[in-house]
């Protein structure tokens, strides 16, 4: 899911430099230019905050999970020595196993939503080599 985002991300960033760079270097009016320049900033924007929501919603999940296996986990008790059986231990281990697992996707989605929202995106960049040199 997470690398389905990211290649998302890269689609739409690619596909917006290849229609700014079509539309601006065949524009010829400035103020034409100019609206269209903008209209496409406004599009990465949107997109980009598209994304950045999908992968928040994402990590909330799983904050969502780990919430659930927390309660699970509550019934492990390691002072009720008696209670310790082989299974328990066996079912906490899986647990912790997965509450880890949830963790570690959880900052990973985080982390790609943060470098989403600092991305001022490839468009600029594509925008300076696609604007006609006088």
């Amino acid at each position: 899911m997470t690398s389905t985002l990211a290649q998302t991300k890269e689609d739409i960033g690619r596909a917006i430099a290849r229609m700014h760079g079509a539309v601006l270097s065949s524009a010829i009016d400035c103020e034409c230019r100019d609206r269209v320049g903008e209209a496409l900033r406004d599009l990465e924007r949107l997109e980009r905050e598209r994304i950045e929501r999908s992968l928040l919603a994402a990590a909330s999940d799983q904050r969502q999970r780990i919430e659930a296996l927390l309660v699970l986990l509550g019934d492990f008790d390691p002072n009720e020595t008696d209670a310790l059986d082989d299974g328990t231990m066996a079912e906490a281990s899986l647990l912790f196993a997965d509450i880890a697992a949830a963790a570690e996707l959880g900052s990973y989605l985080l982390r790609q939503s943060r470098q989403v929202r600092h991305s001022s995106g490839g468009m600029q960049e594509a925008a300076n080599h696609a604007t006609p040199r006088e």
